[in-house]
């Protein structure tokens, strides 16, 4: 079995990014994950910034001449001013009427060149960093992003496939996403359950974002799950370089060990690069780290 190694290039200037995707390819990665950045594209409702949107058609054209498949991720910590202002996904009205119209921006401008799309990631850590302390706003926003997962399905399926990014270590509320994209019912704890439509079976790829015990968590979301490929988006742990890459050996360990009996297609590093509040397979000047080698060796 085959498994795709890739890692999230971040996007900004563009000789940078080119010289980013030529490294990914050096080092024998096979896919990318690139941010399409909504504040920067979108700073005020209904403005687009094409120049953006360039900068990535040029980028993903690149990457397919390196022999990297681009996928894009259409959602980061960082939303427009304008759509924070109105509520954003914390409010019926902006996050149903903003958010389906971004992803058909994306889907139209980017459409043709992408080789998969990640919608957005992390959603147990985006909802507890939005509403960290009323129970019932957290629960309400947990129901908005379940509803915002399944309205950019509606608009990408039947295109480049959809991944979630799921991140496992948020417990019972992680099992309710993945259980919901398996039956089409939302069973958030404390809250009654709600059928979704077009949630069950919502995604091409199940993804999981991941630190450590990474077997028993695939192993949980192939029970628990609709029947999909997985993949694993892995940030390793550690103080040291050491550390981490004896972090990234024990994760292909459990990758391989899994692989017998559930269909992995791919493996993504959190980043490429060091950046300052995280770390890498390689040092900002492109030098692969210890932990890069167990990447790519793994």
């Amino acid at each position: 079995m085959t498994i795709l190694r890739g890692a999230v290039v971040a996007t900004g200037e563009a000789a940078r990014i080119a010289d980013d995707l030529e490294f990914a390819a050096q080092i024998g990665l096979e896919l990318v994950r690139l941010d399409v950045p909504w504040a920067v594209a979108q700073p005020r409702a209904g403005a687009n910034d094409g120049a953006v949107f360039e900068q990535l058609l040029t980028a993903a054209t690149q990457a397919r001449a390196l022999g990297l498949a681009p996928w894009f991720r259409l959602l980061q910590p960082d939303v427009p001013h304008w759509f924070d202002d109105e509520g954003a996904f914390g409010d019926d009205r902006a996050a149903s009427t903003w958010w389906p119209r971004w992803v058909e921006l994306v889907a139209d401008r980017l459409g043709d060149v992408a080789a998969g799309w990640v919608p957005f990631e992390a959603p147990v850590a985006m909802a507890a960093r939005i509403e960290p302390d009323d129970p019932r706003r957290h629960g309400e926003l947990t129901v908005r992003l379940v509803l915002a997962w399944r309205d950019a399905w509606r608009i990408l399926r039947g295109g480049p496939p959809v991944a979630t990014s799921i991140d496992v270590a948020g417990g019972a509320a992680a099992d309710a996403w993945i259980g919901g994209l398996a039956d089409g019912t939302l069973r958030l704890p404390g809250r009654a359950e709600r059928p979704v439509a077009d949630l069950a079976g919502a995604c091409d790829v199940l993804g999981i974002a991941v630190r450590r015990d990474v077997e028993a968590a695939l192993y949980r979301v192939g029970e628990i799950g609709p029947p999909r490929p997985l993949a694993v988006v892995v940030g390793p742990n550690g103080t040291t370089d050491t550390e981490r890459a004896a972090e990234v050996s024990a994760m292909w360990r459990d990758v391989r060990r899994a692989a017998g009996e559930l269909d992995i297609v791919s493996v993504t590093a959190s980043r490429l690069l060091d950046g300052p509040e995280a770390h890498g397979l390689a040092t900002a000047d492109r030098r692969l780290t210890d932990t890069g080698e167990a990447f790519v060796g793994g």
